[in-house]
């Protein structure tokens, strides 16, 4: 017998990997008593686990030894000949030497010989003797349990009592359950046949939570025995192989499964499969199935047992624990078998001309094609009770329980929600494909049903104050079947009232930047909407975190940074890092805050306008009653003879009197309608408005629950006049589909027409993908998809809103979104001109004035985002080579269309006169002085509002849309897309026109009867002209050589500074002695800065090694560098 070193590469590694373990040893020993032994196989370090199998065994003496380049390597016994004397080969093996070599047999062991060894080694090398005797004791000491060593159950189980099946036709459950009522504890028997079959683990924190009820992931596993303990597997199902056997075999080996967990069993139960604790698993290991969303107290031992319920298709279990803030929080189990993958369900593959979500995996037996993913896309089990009919019920609808938490005015709203998508359906040749039915607290109806179970979808509705709406789904990780699925409703975004500002804005200025532009708002803080938009106590926290997010891999790719394991807290959550995707983030309702916000503003204002109208009624016709009150008096005093003239003239007034009355209560009456009678409103809104508001929104996220990923071209359709015109209002929907985040249809100049508010059902899109998605008749889907050229079915979605395609943006609206912006604007106008008089009624507070200016603040702020993504823009479309109308992939928006959306937010950004600010508002801006009860504005809120800081923060956010590198590189890109003599907007024109429109006041006539209280150069221009310069500063000074537009980029932004330098001085010359004090010393600074910058900038890009002493002529003040990115000290 001996030992064999060869070459080896260890299941689960990559033979890429430089760690693997070039070599695997092998030692064959026999015992004293000659019977056969067994081979014994240790992988070095590359071992991670030990293995104990029948007559085998995996240990990790090696690797401690392999530091010292020796390794020991035992012969492990039979386990039926415990009680035997034992005595190993041992053999020192010098790696380096006796690689790839056969050792010759070794002499019969016996004991005098096997302690000379090892004295041998102990006095060459004393601290490996330690190591190895350590690991020898430990394998003399341990043996593998047996299962006949495990307890009884009936010890095991002593004071426990079994829980029955749910249900009372069926006598056998999932999993066999047994309860100890006094500390919770619970025991759960597995099928004996446990090992064959896949478990889905589906999660939901249902209490203690603000989101509680929202659906926190879902897990695939199995169970694998090893001797006594059961190890939890995540089985590998995102890479395999199909194919030829030697491809399988060899994906197998290279990509293994997950272990998750090990825990012991504790007995073999009644029905011969192993017992194990379950509060263990599922309390003790909490985190590891919840991730960062569930975290136990330390310090905190009590739980209680909510919930066991044991199903024949089902198990769920709850338990209730202190979380990591001391507060309860119940978390909920649903176990389930996973449906076989050749259970009937025929997957469909996805094609990315129309939007669904998908399930994916990689095929590494694929040699024909270039593409290895194969794609599915999730959707239902659909099918026809009775397939011989054009239109039939399905054999199992897709049924919707609304939860009894859901307010009753509001539920006939979300029922029609979930109807819309049924017309689709039947074009598909189903008749009620969903249904919906009420979970009642009153009657008792469904009230034994529980959301979390994965055999119900639930609407449900959560008292938060938050503005959200999500609705997740759980689908086979094999075929994109879908299992399971939730929708969950808040009440903020319908109670809004206010808003929080300074979330919002960041997020709409934030909309279509790319990878590229975060990357660089990383670099220069100073340029980034998040931190300047920022409330100021965040600003500086804000700066610190995104600096330090530019510094890691991948920065700016906003994907890299979502955390699979937790919902709704990043914008690519369910999308990313996991097989089967789901709608994990969605902003439908949030959007709809600042909305709703608006909404009860101006509803607030047309309640005061018509009363206003009401009382200026009531003095007219008391004017007119005490007028005709004296004509009738003097009518008597007249000759008789004249009686019979005047009674006929009297009947004729009369009549005109009547139709009079009749004109004025018809007046009365639409008043009247105005302002609705309280029956007819909801939380203090029209029931016609916020009713289809609900739908709509209800539409949306049943709509994800069906598979449908959002389709953010939804609401670029028609023009604004369409929309508001009689042939679509109250006839077909304004946008293509119900995917998108469409605003609220509000209009100025309403016209003959004010379209809806919202959408009224699904839109074409939506059938069109519903018929992709569930058609039975696939021959037909080449043909559905070639459809995809049409005007209505154009499609981008979430990761297409950081692209060139202006269309491709959330909170957008009409085809022609110039139009909706200038009525937009319109509106706040109006707004900020009645906020005092109308707006904020006596007995109001004043802090009223300032939410209402912050709203309008917002809206104005999404109208500059939405223009601003059109300057450099390309449209993009999703046909492939042979689809109707050969349409190229990227076509650039004609260069009039980018000059008009420039124009657009100069106009609303840089001029002072944009933002309506007067000292009468300023002055009564106030703020609520409330500390405690959840308010903390007195302390939060200065008193006094920051009129500097935010205006300054949505210009320099305007700036940054306009200058950011990625959007002068598309602008610089697109002049080659054109031909020469086609018109394009180019970079020079861009930058020319940013800079006049900033410095308008360098192109004037000297000012006269200017004087420091009414400068030549305002405050908020001054400010703006500085952010102005720091940005072309910047511009100059970056060293991205990896970009190569930026050579250009630099160039041409030098070449403005040196403009502006000179019209500087040509303005303080011809105007000496005629301009103030805050001008000329704000005229003097910038010009200095100017020409430092531009003596620096030389330098610094010229590849000199001594940069930082350059950068010290960028100097603010004495001994402070002024780094890229950093806004120097300057003068007022």
């Amino acid at each position: 017998m001996g030992c064999s070193i060869a070459p080896r590469f260890v299941e689960g590694r990559d033979r890429g990997d430089p760690k693997a373990d070039p070599t695997a040893i092998v030692c064959v020993g026999r015992r004293i008593s000659d019977k056969t032994v067994k081979t014994a196989k240790h992988s070095g370090p590359a071992v991670r686990q030990n293995r104990r199998r029948a007559g085998e065994t995996v240990l990790p003496v090696a690797a401690a030894l392999l530091s010292y380049r020796f390794l020991l390597i035992p012969s492990w016994a039979d386990e039926t000949d415990r009680n035997e004397t034992k005595f190993w080969n041992l053999r020192m093996i010098r790696p380096a030497r006796l690689r790839h070599a056969n050792v010759g047999p070794m002499d019969e062991p016996t004991e005098q010989n096997f302690f000379a060894r090892v004295n041998a080694m102990t006095r060459l090398w004393d601290r490996a003797r330690w190591v190895a005797a350590s690991a020898i004791c430990g394998m003399l000491m341990s043996a593998p349990a047996s299962a006949a060593s495990l307890p009884p159950f009936d010890k095991v189980s002593e004071d426990y009592t079994e829980i029955k099946v749910s249900d009372q036709t069926a006598s056998k459950g999932l999993f066999r359950l047994w309860k100890r009522e006094k500390d919770a504890q619970l025991l759960g028997e597995l099928p004996k046949n446990f090992s064959t079959k896949r478990y889905f683990i589906a999660l939901t924190v249902s209490s203690g939570d603000r989101y509680a009820g929202l659906q926190a992931g879902e897990w695939v596993v199995q169970w694998r025995r090893y001797d006594d303990r059961l190890a939890l597997i995540a089985p590998n199902l995102d890479i395999k192989a199909s194919g030829e056997p030697e491809a399988k075999s060899s994906v197998k080996r290279l990509f293994t499964d997950r272990v998750l967990l090990d825990i012991p069993i504790v007995a073999i139960g009644p029905s011969g499969g192993p017992v194990i604790d379950l509060d263990n698993l599922l309390v003790g290991n909490a985190s590891t199935f919840f991730g960062s969303s569930v975290r136990q107290s330390s310090r905190s031992r009590i739980k209680s047992l909510e919930k066991a319920k044991v199903f024949p298709e089902n198990v769920e279990i709850a338990f209730e624990i202190v979380g990591a803030n001391s507060r309860l929080q119940t978390i909920h189990y649903s176990f389930s078998e996973v449906p076989s993958a050749s259970s009937g369900f025929r997957p469909r593959k996805a094609d990315e001309r129309v939007g669904y979500f998908t399930t994916s995996f990689t095929d590494l037996g694929k040699y024909e094609d270039d593409e290895t993913v194969i794609r599915f896309i999730n959707r239902w089990r659909l099918q026809k009770r009775d397939p011989k009919l054009k239109l039939s019920p399905p054999k199992e609808p897709i049924r919707f329980y609304v939860e009894h938490t859901a307010p009753v005015r509001y539920r006939r709203w979300i029922k029609a929600g979930v109807d819309y998508w049924n017309k689709a359906f039947e074009k598909v040749g189903i008749v009620d494909a969903i249904v919906i039915e009420y979970q009642d607290a009153e009657s008792k109806v469904h009230m034994e049903k529980d959301p979390e179970d994965v055999r119900y979808n639930f609407i449900r509705w959560l008292n938060n104050d938050v503005g959200t709406a999500i609705g997740p789904s759980r689908v086979h990780p094999e075929t994109g079947e879908i299992l399971d699925a939730d929708i969950i409703l808040t009440d903020g975004w319908i109670r809004h009232f206010n808003f929080n500002y300074h979330e919002l804005m960041p997020k709409l200025a934030m909309e279509g930047m790319t990878a590229e532009t975060l990357a660089w708002l990383g670099r220069h803080p100073n340029w980034d909407p998040r931190v300047r938009l920022a409330a100021p106590e965040n600003a500086n926290h804000l700066r610190a975190k995104y600096a330090r997010q530019a510094q890691q891999p991948m920065a700016g790719f906003k994907m890299a940074q979502a955390d699979p394991s937790l919902l709704g807290d990043d914008e690519f959550d369910g999308l990313y890092g996991q097989i089967s995707q789901k709608n994990g983030l969605c902003m439908a309702a949030s959007s709809r805050s600042l909305d709703l916000a608006l909404a009860r503003m101006d509803w607030a204002l047309t309640l005061m306008a018509d009363e206003e109208a009401e009382k200026e009624k009531e003095k007219k016709e008391k004017e007119a009653a005490e007028s005709d009150k004296k004509k009738q008096d003097d009518d008597k005093e007249k000759d008789g003879d004249e009686k019979d003239d005047d009674e006929s003239s009297d009947d004729e007034d009369e009549d005109a009197d009547k139709d009079d009355e009749a004109v004025a209560k018809s007046d009365d009456d639409d008043a009247k309608s105005k302002k609705a009678d309280p029956g007819e409103l909801l939380d203090g809104m029209p029931e016609w408005f916020v009713g289809p508001l609900l739908a709509d929104l209800v539409a949306h996220e049943v709509g994800h629950t069906l598979g449908l990923r959002h389709n953010f071209k939804a609401s670029s359709l028609l023009t604004l006049d369409e929309i508001n015109s009689k042939d679509v209002k109250g006839k077909r929907t304004f946008a293509s589909s119900v995917m998108d985040y469409a605003p609220i249809n509000y209009r100025y100049e309403a016209g003959e027409t004010q379209g809806d508010y919202a959408m009224i059902d699904i839109g074409p899109y939506d059938f069109w993908a519903i018929e992709y998605g569930y058609t039975f008749e696939e021959k037909d889907l080449p043909e559905i998809l070639k459809r995809c050229v049409e005007p209505e079915l154009q499609y981008a979605t979430d990761e297409d809103t950081s692209g060139p395609d202006p269309y491709a943006r959330r909170y957008d609206f009409a085809k022609d979104p110039l139009s909706y912006c200038q009525e937009q604007m319109k509106l706040v106008n109006l707004y900020r001109g009645r906020l005092l008089d109308s707006f904020v009624k006596d007995g109001d507070s004043w802090a009223k004035a300032r939410r209402g200016y912050e709203l309008t603040l917002s809206l104005q702020s999404r109208t500059v985002s939405m223009m601003a993504n059109w300057i450099g823009g390309a449209f993009v479309n999703r046909d492939k080579k042979g689809d109707p109308g050969d349409r190229p992939p990227v076509q650039v928006v004609p260069a009039k269309d980018q000059r008009e959306a420039l124009e657009y937010v100069i106009e609303t950004t840089f001029r002072d006169e944009a933002f309506g600010l007067e000292p009468k508002l300023l002055e009564r801006m106030g703020v609520d002085k409330w500390l405690g009860g959840g308010s903390r504005s007195a302390l939060s809120d200065e008193a006094t509002w920051p009129i500097h800081d935010r205006v300054l923060g949505m210009q320099a956010s305007a700036l940054t849309m306009l200058m950011n590198p990625t959007t002068l590189r598309r602008v610089y890109d697109n002049e080659l897309r054109l031909p020469p003599e086609e018109d394009a907007l180019t970079l020079p024109e861009l930058l020319d026109r940013i800079s006049n429109a900033v410095w308008t006041e360098l192109g004037e006539e000297c000012p006269e009867d200017r004087d420091d209280r009414n400068p030549m150069i305002s405050s908020l221009r001054r400010n703006l002209q500085r952010e102005h310069l720091q940005r072309l500063i910047d511009l100059i000074l970056d060293s991205s050589d990896d970009v190569a537009a930026q050579m250009p980029i630099s160039n041409l932004s030098r070449m403005q500074l040196r403009n502006l330098s000179n019209r500087i001085k040509v303005t303080m010359d011809k105007c000496a002695g005629k301009i103030d004090a805050y001008t000329m010393a704000h005229l003097t600074e910038s010009k200095e800065r100017i020409d430092r910058a531009l003596d620096a900038g030389y330098t610094y890009n010229g590849g000199s090694q001594q940069q930082m002493p350059i950068m010290m002529m960028l100097m603010g003040q004495q001994g402070q560098p002024v780094q890229p990115g950093q806004q120097p000290a300057t003068t007022p």
